[in-house]
C-alpha cells in the first residue's frame, strides 16, 4: 500500500470519473475514535453548481471517502458514489400513514 502524507492532499483537484470538476481539497474529516477518513472537505470550482451536492454550513463540499477511485496528481472520484442531495432524500425518513380502518368497524 502507497502511503500518501495528508499535507501533500490540499488544492489537489477533485475530478468525477464522467470529467466534471469538482473543485480541491480544503481538508479531511476523521473518525475521532477510529482515525479512518471519513469526507473529503472541498472548495468547491466556481463553475459547479452546489445546489445538488451535499455541503457544510460554509458552502464546502462534502465527499465521502468511499467515493475516492484514485489519487494521483488529481483525485478521481466515482460519481456513482458521490453523496448528492437527491439520494439523500430517497433514503430518508418515509411519510408515516395513518392506519385504515377495516369496513364495518
Amino acid at each position: 500500500m502507497v502511503k500518501i502524507m495528508a499535507s501533500k492532499l490540499r488544492d489537489v483537484e477533485l475530478i468525477t470519473d464522467t470529467g466534471i470538476r469538482l473543485g480541491w481539497v480544503y481538508d479531511l474529516s476523521f473518525d475521532e475514535e477510529t482515525g479512518d477518513i471519513l469526507v473529503i472537505v472541498a472548495e468547491p470550482d466556481e463553475d459547479l453548481d452546489t445546489s445538488e451536492f451535499v455541503t457544510d454550513h460554509e458552502g464546502l463540499l462534502l465527499i465521502p471517502i468511499s467515493a475516492v477511485k484514485s489519487i494521483g496528481e488529481v483525485i478521481i472520484i466515482d460519481s456513482g458514489k458521490l453523496a448528492v442531495k437527491s439520494k439523500l432524500r430517497r433514503i430518508g425518513p418515509t411519510k408515516k400513514t395513518e392506519p385504515q380502518e377495516e369496513p364495518g368497524e
